[in-house]
């Protein structure tokens, strides 16, 4: 069987609440945070201003002053899951040690989207090893990664709007290419970065279209069937020609908007498809050629999750209300507004208006202006016009302009329970439901979190390299470490780990 290597990065999320006379200084705050996981755990530094743990991941400060984490490679997505959450205890401990120094209430948040009207969006990269030319596998992987997130979607809502709609996957709205190079900006559904951290002769898929997940479920097959379909594009299976998609973004959106999982798409041959039906054609690929040697030791149990999940999706998505990310927010949403009074279902009646109202604001250069039954309504109201001609809309649906404040309000306690739903170090309402047992999202072999968090994978270079930075860290004015290899700076040598397929260590000479 071949073994296939992936990897998670994870941008967090970091706020505080100042007690007493302390301020809280972020740029402050995030690199004590280095400094504290350095202090507890055995490391050495990075090439920048981060390093690596003895259990080979690698922590870091990223553009916008966030803490992200990279898992080691693995080869088994129940072991990558394994060390997120290993990462995740390792994060929240160091968090909450900082906030105790700096007289600071401490959060950090494994969330997806800023609400706050930064139009900010956090990512989580995947990575898949692969040894075929990049072009290619992205006609065979984004049917898959445009219908997948029916299983892998974080719930939420689309930040970019003024109403609240709800989005199985809130990175949706900042996606805004098929294929793009870019990571910050003009986001692609398929990233074509090629930066393969390897030898040469390696190739690096490197995903951003994807978004962090707290079910073990969701986590498992994201990585899981990402990693089957490489292995069959990568053995000429050619595994996406059959539901090429003809609008991609397009079909992001649709399937992204439809929490019944019901919405047809156009193929490239002129058929139509929901997501559903795109997914169990790359399923029963798969599980025709599971055995097969270049499919890895563990095709037969993504397959069978996947087959699982799949079936209850198809009798009824909200049935997953315990297991999915997003069916568990959306069920949280429904109960949170039922308990304020508000239907569910008429809620979404005022996105149409609302997003009228924006959009006349905005021409009216009236950027960011709150909404509120007073600014909308009074004599100055500089869209009295659209109030008007939007008013028989509202009564057509029994709706009232009185009623504005309120749901703007409900908008707020939603944006705020989506945010605190991923709070890490058992604060957050995930981890709540989850020590509460109404949850079913767990994986059997997903377990042993704590000795991961000091102990690197078993097999392969993340293997040689977390057990040398266990013996080499405390010197660290002699050491560098990255992804490839460890510099020995006292008598240049150099630990060559360009083949990620390593078992031993090899020192040599340190290339110039």
């Amino acid at each position: 069987m071949h073994a296939r290597l992936m990897g998670v990065e994870t941008e967090y999320a970091v706020s505080g609440i100042s007690l007493e006379y302390f301020e809280f200084n972020p740029e402050d705050f995030v690199y004590r945070i280095i400094d504290l996981t350095a202090s507890r755990h055995r490391a050495l530094p990075d090439m920048g201003e981060g390093i690596f743990l003895e259990n080979s991941s690698r922590l870091y400060v990223d553009y916008g002053l966030h803490p992200e984490l990279s898992t080691p490679e693995c080869d088994d997505p129940r072991d990558l899951v394994r060390y997120i959450l290993a990462g995740e205890q390792i994060l929240a401990s160091a968090v909450d040690q900082t906030g105790r120094e700096k007289g600071i209430e401490p959060m950090i948040f494994k969330c997806n989207i800023d609400y706050s009207g930064t139009n900010s969006t956090w990512g989580c990269h995947e990575s898949h090893l692969h040894r075929m030319a990049t072009m290619e596998l992205s006609r065979q992987i984004i049917p898959h990664l445009v219908s997948r997130l029916i299983y892998t979607g974080a719930g939420g809502f689309n930040s970019l709007a003024p109403g609240v709609e709800f989005t199985i996957s809130p990175r949706t709205p900042h996606l805004t290419a098929v294929t793009s190079e870019n990571s910050t900006s003009y986001r692609g559904i398929f990233h074509t970065k090629d930066e393969s951290l390897s030898r040469e002769g390696y190739h690096r898929l490197h995903l951003l279209c994807g978004e962090s997940l707290c079910s073990e479920t969701a986590m498992f097959l994201k990585a899981g069937t990402t990693a089957l379909i490489v292995a069959m594009a990568e053995a000429g299976l050619r595994p996406g020609e059959a539901v090429g998609i003809e609008y991609p973004l397009d079909a992001l959106r649709a399937f992204s908007s439809d929490t019944g999982c019901a919405k047809t798409v156009m193929t490239t041959d002129g058929k139509y498809l929901t997501a559903l039906e795109i997914q169990c054609h790359y399923l029963d690929l798969a599980e025709k050629h599971a055995g097969e040697s270049f499919m890895p030791a563990w095709a037969e149990d993504v397959c069978r999750e996947w087959r699982r999940v799949l079936n209850h999706l198809l009798d009824d998505p909200l049935s997953m209300d315990t297991t999915l990310d997003w069916a568990i927010k959306l069920s949280l949403y429904k109960n949170h507004a039922r308990s304020r009074g508000v239907d569910w279902d008429r809620l979404q009646y005022w996105n149409y208006p609302l997003r009228k109202l924006n959009r006349a604001l905005e021409e009216k250069l009236h950027y960011n202006r709150q909404f509120t039954v007073e600014f909308l309504l009074g004599s100055d109201s500089p869209v009295r016009d659209e109030v008007n001609l939007l008013t028989p809309f509202l009564q057509s649906h029994e709706l009232s302009w009185d009623e504005l404040n309120s749901i703007l309000a409900l908008r707020q306690e939603l944006f705020e329970i989506d945010t605190r739903f991923s709070q890490l170090g058992g604060k957050g309402i995930f981890s709540e439901l989850d020590r509460a047992g109404v949850l079913t999202h767990h994986v059997e072999g997903i377990d042993h979190i704590d000795e991961a968090m000091s102990d690197p994978p078993p097999r392969h270079r993340a293997r040689v390299r977390g057990q040398a930075i266990k013996r080499l860290s405390g010197d660290n004015s002699r050491y560098k470490c990255d992804w490839s290899g460890i510099w020995d700076f006292d008598i240049e040598r150099y630990l060559d780990l360009s083949d990620p397929f390593e078992t031993r260590e090899r020192w040599t000479a340190m290339p110039k």
